[in-house]
């Protein structure tokens, strides 16, 4: 209660501080350098989650661990949201880099 209760008041001190629209608090979730590595990565979850074929979820498990080391990374703490597209949120961390997250 009290770790939420700190993270909420982050948020609202950090949304006036930068005159962001909006902001979104994160903890350990993967941002992607662009729209496409996202989609894909959610195309090939729902394959893993809707196919009883083994060797097809095992495929998809490795090439969602291949993209996401090459492509994404994870995210902790407060952004503020610069752009929305498709149901994925585009952010903006402190050294200027742009990433796309499942909203």
């Amino acid at each position: 209660m009290k770790k939420r209760l700190f993270w909420l008041a982050m948020l609202l001190l950090s949304a006036g501080a930068a005159h962001a629209e909006r902001t979104v608090m994160l903890e350990q979730d993967m941002g992607c350098d662009s729209v496409e590595v996202q989609q894909m990565r959610v195309q090939l979850t729902r394959i893993i989650m809707n196919t009883d074929n083994e060797q097809s979820k095992d495929e998809a498990t490795r090439r969602i661990v291949d993209l996401t080391q090459q492509h994404c990374v994870a995210l902790s703490g407060i952004f503020p949201i610069t752009g929305k597209a498709s149901g994925l949120l585009k952010v903006t961390t402190r050294e200027g880099r742009d990433l796309w997250l499942v909203e």
